[in-house]
């Protein structure tokens, strides 16, 4: 029997003994499965003058059971045990290498090169631009200290991660920043599988923050300059979605009309209401690929309203039903990064009475004006849909934005839309309401974006077609621990970090304009005569943490507690509106004050602030070790106040936050009275209160498909115990537990308001 298993190991090794046979064996390994043609081109051989040789090779290995051919696909695959001879011959190559004082890079898992000093000097001076006499050097240094090492095989990376350390060694940074190798470690990678999956956050969420990690580095290293990734890095300031900086707008209000004109390169403009329906949601499909966040579809009931004038009501709701679910996204996961917010008006704007309306096929079925009754019964039709959608889990997006213009229609149907939109909150506190003048042309997304007609003065160009690029948030309590109290110190250093937010944002414009220019962002740059995205009006934010911490810190005193402190809130603001103006002006960027929405920042600037200055000194909302700035709001949702009280605050700081600004009134999770509710939104628009939603956690079981108000830890119909926590830790509704940590610890000290 040992004769047997001898003669076997020999006729193995045999086998392996001819370089053609341990090719087709290393081919088979690095490629996998493949055809015999396919086999024979790879290794070079000739199908006439060498088809005898080969057929010989190949009944070698696959004899010794090296290799198996799958007789149904008639393809060749390597077996465990060729797998294991490859190794065996690998490992041979390593160790013979190192016998002979050699350097070998392992360039994949079946090649060995030798080491070349040259390779080094050249990736210096082409990917880092090292002058080529101290290219050579640190690469002759490269090259010495590897053989002290005695390694038996080096990888690239690993020879890079060497350069590196020597670059360090000799303080050459920004050639160290040029060279670095950008990825995320194995076990971030693990980490993140595994937290996807616990969220139902599905595979596209895995690719894209792995990605994002990729160009948030490169961001930091290669793109922003050194000041202003020192201030992210060190939380002085904090720049928003790093991850696709260089590549995206954050938010766009889209011009339904443009598409309802020329249609797409593959598809004509639509013909019915419903064509028009899958127009919108195909541009919603194409941009989410070219936006980071949110996008918008303003006047929406307006714009579809020539194509609606035969539709029955009936129709209408269905059609619209049929929209709204094919928007949601939350059915089988939690991932809601890109939403989509509705602008719906109750009447025809008196800036759109006299505009050319677009209709069926890019037709011109006369004026806006004259589809004023059908723009209203799209409007019902829409809250129908949205609450039928709802029945079940409340419809997160699309999210609907309601313009009640000022002085308000007293007419028998707008009572019964006010009513229809109010029954909507009161069930999942859905809608979100912008009190506007009667001659506002103003945009709203659901985070709180706004876009007006102050740039250009041309509604179309300021408020469609463009967005948001970016958007810049100061860490104002940082400021206030560094001045120690000394208002001049106080403004100087805001002066300093207002400059460094201009600068990257400029960096962005500059950016944002190379990409429309390369047609990386072909919906958006795919205009007819010019791009479709106005890049020119797009706003950049200068937004801000924490200013209600930063008042605390300074005065002594909250927002809501003095006079005092509420004017140097607004002296801070009033500074940053200024740098703003002038800013703009000499620049020719959009850049605006704005309060907006940015959960990770609240905790991060925050947490760092803890590591710097100690518990003691850093005045935040929160707990001790999970700590976090106001973002959103002007006064915490914590402050125990009055609803007036805040009411007034909150409107008081929209009107010095023209970029952007939402405010949240937190109600008892129990079915509101509709017609209550509607006297407390007129309550709001007469205190001014810009732009505002209810809110509310609701519980929703998966099991039994329904939802219920409040935290529950069991469903009350099924008696599940994974129900579905929902609720806005600022702007928009998610998961519970998606929520930041330091957020979802502090809800229950928010101050809940009734209105019975």
């Amino acid at each position: 029997m040992s004769m047997s298993f001898e003669k076997s190991g020999v006729d193995i090794l045999n086998s392996a003994s001819s370089s053609v046979r341990l090719r087709i064996l290393k081919l088979l390994k690095s490629r996998g499965p493949l055809p015999y043609t396919e086999v024979m081109a790879s290794l070079g051989l000739d199908p006439i003058r060498d088809a005898g040789k080969f057929v010989y090779h190949l009944k070698s290995v696959t004899g010794t059971r090296l290799v198996t051919l799958d007789k149904k696909t008639k393809k060749y695959g390597i077996t465990e045990l060729g797998e294991m001879l490859v190794n065996f011959e690998r490992d041979l190559e390593e160790y013979i290498a190192a016998k002979k004082g050699k350097l070998y890079v392992r360039t994949s898992r079946l090649s060995l090169e030798e080491f070349e000093r040259e390779k080094i000097a050249s990736s210096l001076i082409n990917e880092a631009g090292v002058p080529y006499e101290l290219a050579q050097e640190i690469a002759a240094e490269a090259e010495e200290r590897l053989l002290r090492l005695r390694t038996s095989y080096l990888t690239a990376p690993l020879i890079r991660e060497f350069i590196n350390a020597i670059l360090i060694e000799k303080r050459l940074e920004d050639y160290r920043h040029k060279l670095t190798r950008l990825g995320m470690p194995v076990y971030d990678v693990s980490q993140l599988l595994r937290y996807s999956s616990e969220k139902m956050l599905g595979p596209q969420s895995v690719v894209d923050t792995a990605g994002n990690s990729v160009i948030e580095e490169y961001a930091l290293l290669n793109f922003l300059p050194r000041n202003i990734a020192d201030s992210h890095l060190s939380g002085d300031l904090h720049v928003d979605n790093l991850g696709e900086w260089i590549l995206k707008p954050t938010e766009v209000a889209h011009d339904l009309r443009f598409f309802f004109k020329n249609g797409f390169p593959t598809k004509k403009p639509p013909k019915s209401f419903q064509g028009a329906l899958s127009t919108a949601h195909f541009v919603y499909q194409l941009a989410k690929k070219e936006v980071t966040g949110e996008q918008c579809f303003d006047l929406f009931n307006i714009f579809l309203a020539p194509y609606a004038s035969k539709i029955t009501k009936a129709q209408l709701r269905d059609s619209l039903y049929q929209f709204f679910t094919n928007i949601r996204e939350d059915v089988y996961s939690n991932d809601q990064t890109n939403g989509l917010s509705l602008g719906f008006e109750f009447a025809i704007p008196d800036y759109l009475l006299d505009v050319d309306a677009i209709g069926p096929e890019g037709s011109d079925p006369g004026k806006y004006s004259d589809h004023a009754e059908v723009a209203s019964e799209i409007f019902e039709a829409s809250v129908d849909a949205a609450a039928e959608a709802s029945n079940e889990k409340p419809l997160f997006n699309p999210r609907l934005i309601f313009k009640i213009r000022r002085p308000s229609p007293t007419d028998r149907k707008t009572e019964n839309l006010m009513l229809k939109i109010h029954q909507l909150a009161t069930k999942n506190f859905l809608p979100y309401f912008a009190n506007l003048e009667k001659e506002d042309k103003t945009t709203y997304t659901a985070t709180g974006l706004r876009l007006d007609n102050s740039w250009t003065g041309n509604w179309e160009d300021d408020c469609l077609r463009t967005g948001n690029a970016v958007s810049i948030f100061l860490n104002l309590p940082r400021i206030a621990y560094d001045s120690h109290k000394k208002i001049d110190r106080f403004q100087k250093i805001l002066d300093t970090q207002l400059n460094l937010a201009a600068e990257a944002l400029q960096r962005k414009s500059e950016v944002l304009k190379e990409r429309l220019q390369q047609n990386l962002l072909p919906l958006l740059s795919g205009g007819r005569d010019s791009s479709y995205f106005i890049e020119n009006n797009a706003t950049y934010g200068i937004s801000f943490l924490g200013l209600s911490e930063a008042v605390r810190t300074f005065i002594g005193a909250s927002l809501n507690e003095n006079e005092k402190a509420a004017d140097f809130a607004t002296k801070i603001l009033k500074r940053i509106i200024d740098f703003t103006e002038l800013t703009s002006k000499k620049s020719g960027i959009r850049l605006v004050v704005a309060q907006r929405p940015q959960d990770n920042a609240a905790f991060r600037l925050a947490k760092l602030d803890m590591m710097k200055y100690g518990p003691g000194q850093v005045s935040a909302e929160g707990i001790r070790d999970y700590p976090y700035y106001t973002d959103l709001f002007t006064v915490p949702l914590s402050a125990k106040i009055n609803l007036q009280q805040r009411i007034e605050l909150e409107s008081k700081f929209q009107t010095l936050c023209p970029g952007g600004h939402l405010s949240l009134i937190c109600l008892a999770p129990t079915e509101q009275d509709p017609k209550q509710l509607m006297n407390l939104t007129d309550q709001l628009c007469n205190s001014n209160l810009r732009f505002f939603t209810y809110t509310s956690n609701l519980s929703y079981c998966s099991k039994c498909n329904k939802t219920y108000g409040g935290v529950a830890s069991t469903c009350p119909g099924c008696g599940s115990t994974n129900p579905t926590i929902y609720g806005r830790s600022s702007a928009t509704y998610t998961p519970m537990e998606l929520w930041p940590e330091a957020k979802r610890r502090d809800v229950e000290s928010r101050t809940i308001y009734s209105i019975s």
